[in-house]
């Protein structure tokens, strides 16, 4: 397979045998020597296809030459032109005649594919389609909205004279991605090929697993999304490894209302790398857990994490609750041994943990601040220990009903700054980005010895900052992360986490971000 190499310039483009790789990477840019540029940050040393899509640019003035440079100067394995028109979601403005002219530019000048929507083709006669000759033909169809009736619209696309079929509709629940499973197992031996896949957050998974699926290849963004869900190519291929995932590969997943944007993915999935399983970590985002049961039942799922709002919601579905978990009334983890599903809180276990590597629990004064799920696992855990916990949050109701449940004290928001405590816990979410610069309370009134923040975005609260400038021990957000998350692995696996890794990951992952907003 050739890579993406550059090639002296004024070198001959001579299409061979197509070859097909797994991940065609969109590359969108104003100009074609943006797109050149785009093109040098691609990794020589493994293979992408790209798209280029041309309706992004700005000026279609000597197109032809200048994707001929282009193409002269970058080979590799498929190459799609694509104009997508605004009507159809793309961006350009032209008519159905100028759309045509910027793709069969594309043709001559060697791109060695064509997208062509459904609402552009069906215009366009037997004679305007020899055109595009000896490009190969994808008919596409883009609904962004829903996902429609699969199996019927593959049918109609198939009477055209493409060599490929693109259906991409929107995921508007968990459940839909199971849609373009049967569409691409129903159309496995059939010609045309199809590439099928649901777009959106809740379509992460048939993006992930489409290759598994028998999918021909799926798409990437070089770094910012293109495309409703669309993840980068760096992401696809180092902290999901598609290429990899196979039917032998094990399933498991996050499962909350704001899964696409977990850092747990990159954490369990460099987790499974590092001690070789053949394993993959999914997000699944969904405002009804039942859409979640419905799709981990039939995918086979091995073992999930469970954030908000489900950590109660779960409790009745598993067959075995862990004491604490229940007695929490909340659970974070759940591993499927011998078809049974079995529950636990791992949250509680890292609170104590990251604690008691600085404090001698037993008798420790703790104040926690916020009285939700991660307060009532924290108290939970911390009073199962010996430490008599107090309990302040703004709603002194909320507070006074926890501090009940496990026989602790509750005091008034107003006056926690005022104690004196051994340590003092953040479950709130006051601090975290994009308002870093708020902290939940007052250090320079409270007297405590460690501060704990159960944030992680940003690393460095402002509650931190302050706590390390007046000499106390400090706990970030991450730390907690990192406990709770290797607890579920060693619970999935059996094997000890490495926990270094793990940090690394969801660090780089954090630095990424700030680099990419900044």
């Amino acid at each position: 397979m050739i890579s993406a190499v550059p090639l002296p310039i004024g070198s001959e483009i001579i299409l061979a045998k197509p070859v097909t790789p797994s991940i065609v990477v969109v590359l969108a840019a104003a100009s074609v020597e943006s797109l050149e540029a785009q093109a040098s940050s691609l990794s020589a040393s493994v293979p992408s296809g790209v798209e280029l899509r041309l309706d992004y640019l700005q000026s279609f003035d000597n197109l032809e030459a200048r994707l001929r440079h282009f193409l002269a100067h970058w080979r590799f394995p498929l190459v799609i032109a694509t104009c997508r028109r605004a009507a159809a979601g793309g961006q350009f403005q032209g008519s159905m005649e100028e759309q045509w002219q910027v793709l069969t530019a594309a043709v001559r000048a060697g791109c060695s594919w064509v997208d062509v929507e459904i609402e552009s083709l069906r215009a366009q006669s037997a004679a305007r389609l020899r055109q595009l000759s000896p490009a190969r033909l994808i008919v596409s169809y883009h609904d962004y909205r829903e996902t429609p009736p699969l199996l019927p619209l593959y049918r109609r696309l198939a009477r055209f004279p493409a060599q490929t079929i693109k259906i991409v509709g929107t995921a508007r629940n968990l459940k839909d991605n199971l849609k373009y499973r049967a569409l691409l197992a129903a159309s496995a031996r059939r010609r045309p090929s199809l590439v099928a896949f649901a777009q959106g957050p809740r379509g992460m998974v048939s993006r992930l697993l489409s290759l598994r699926w028998k999918c021909p290849f799926t798409y990437a963004s070089l770094q910012r999304a293109v495309a409703p869900g669309q993840l980068s190519v760096d992401v696809l291929r180092l902290v999901y490894r598609v290429e990899q995932i196979n039917a032998r590969t094990q399933l498991y997943g996050v499962v909350g209302a704001h899964a696409s944007t977990s850092l747990s993915p990159v954490m369990q999935n460099i987790a499974f790398q590092a001690k070789h399983f053949n394993a993959v970590y999914l997000p699944c985002e969904t405002s009804r857990l039942s859409d979640f049961l419905a799709l981990a039942r039939e995918l086979g799922f091995v073992g999930f994490s469970v954030t908000m709002p489900f950590k109660q919601a779960i409790l009745p579905e598993l067959d075995w609750v862990d004491p604490l978990a229940r007695h929490i009334g909340a659970c974070n983890t759940v591993a499927v041994r011998r078809g049974q599903w079995m529950g636990w809180n791992t949250d509680a276990a890292a609170v104590v943990e990251v604690l008691t590597k600085r404090l001698r629990l037993p008798g420790s004064q703790i104040l926690i601040l916020g009285a939700g799920g991660a307060a009532r696992a924290a108290a939970c855990a911390l009073s199962a220990e010996g430490a008599k916990v107090l309990i302040a949050a703004r709603r002194e109701s909320a507070a006074r009903q926890l501090a009940r449940h496990i026989s602790a004290e509750a005091v008034p928001w107003a006056r926690a700054e005022t104690l004196e405590v051994d340590a003092v816990i953040n479950a709130t979410p006051v601090g975290m980005a994009p308002q870093a610069e708020v902290s939940p309370i007052d250090l320079a009134r409270l007297r405590a010895r460690v501060v704990f923040d159960m944030v992680y975005y940003p690393t460095d609260t402002r509650l931190l900052s302050e706590a390390r400038s007046r000499g106390l021990v400090t706990i970030s957000g991450i730390e907690m992360l990192v406990a709770q998350g290797a607890r579920q692995f060693e619970i999935w696996t059996g094997e000890s986490a490495p926990r270094a890794l793990m940090e690394q990951a969801i660090r780089q992952t954090l630095a990424n971000a700030r680099a990419l907003t900044s």
